[in-house]
């Protein structure tokens, strides 16, 4: 095996991604198996990740495997990590993919989480950092354990570009949407999260790292595609196929020197 294949090469390792039926997570899903990890989907829409898995043409299905987990319970967190430790054995990766902006379905409530600032519903602030940062806690903490018990292993929490500077309010229109105050805080705690973890962990050989990514594709109306890419350098959206190389970089040993850093991939969105 020659050293590109050796620095990117993850056989026989397993990686959790927490949210890996989501856009971006699946993508990520797919790229990992392919360099030889297994990959345990850990998700709360298991249908979609199944139905995802049906539908993708590749030869070693058998390195996925979904699992039901709800990031806000503790012991379903524990439960289901020590699981995915019997089903594949020794945990080497932990990729916390999930995301929530609040929405009226989760949180069986009529409030608007599309409101203006003043206005924001605090059943919103809540639930979207009960998700996006007590889930990472959650997740990171249950994963902890088996990482120093290998001495080594890699945490890598996706952040947003709005973890970094605040939301643009102009590439909304008057669609009345917007992104709201509580998905740009807890999006930005994650990356002091990671930091704090890097700095604590390291003494056990276990690395984490941030990936930032930019305004994915998904068939948004024209008028925000025309916004979002007129303040983009390089004139696009991202496709969720474009943090590929970015996941595969910071799970493997070619990021092996890196830790507590924030790898932000957004076509030089935050550059201006």
């Amino acid at each position: 095996m020659n050293k590109i294949f050796q620095l990117f090469d993850l056989s026989n390792k397993t990686i959790i991604v927490a949210g890996g039926s989501g856009q971006i997570g699946f993508a990520l899903c797919q790229i990992l198996a392919e360099a030889g990890a297994n990959v345990a989907i850990a998700d709360i829409d298991t249908e979609l990740a199944n139905d995802k898995i049906s539908k993708w043409e590749y030869n070693h299905k058998k390195r996925i495997k979904v699992f039901y987990l709800n990031v806000r319970d503790k012991f379903e967190v524990e439960s289901v990590f020590e699981d995915i430790n019997t089903h594949f054995g020794k945990l080497y990766g932990l990729i916390n993919s999930f995301h929530f902006k609040g929405n009226t379905r989760m949180l069986d409530t009529n409030s608007n989480f599309f409101s203006k600032f003043e206005d924001y519903p605090i059943e919103a602030w809540d639930m979207v950092h009960d998700v996006n940062l007590r889930g990472a806690f959650l997740t990171t903490q249950a994963i902890v354990p088996y990482l120093k018990e290998n001495k080594d292993g890699v945490v890598v929490n996706i952040s947003s570009t709005y973890g970094i500077v605040s939301p643009n309010k102009s590439i909304y229109g008057n669609s009345g949407i917007n992104s709201p105050v509580a998905y740009a805080s807890s999006k930005a705690a994650i990356i002091n999260f990671t930091r704090y973890i890097a700095t604590h962990l390291a003494d056990y050989n276990i690395r984490a790292n941030v990936l930032s990514p930019g305004g994915v594709f998904n068939n948004q109306s024209e008028e925000f595609i025309k916004n979002y890419t007129a303040l983009t350098p390089l004139k696009r959206m991202a496709k969720s196929e474009d943090y590929q190389g970015a996941i595969l970089f910071l799970m493997s040993n070619a990021s092996s020197y890196m830790t507590g850093a924030n790898l932000i991939v957004d076509g030089g969105w935050t550059a201006w």
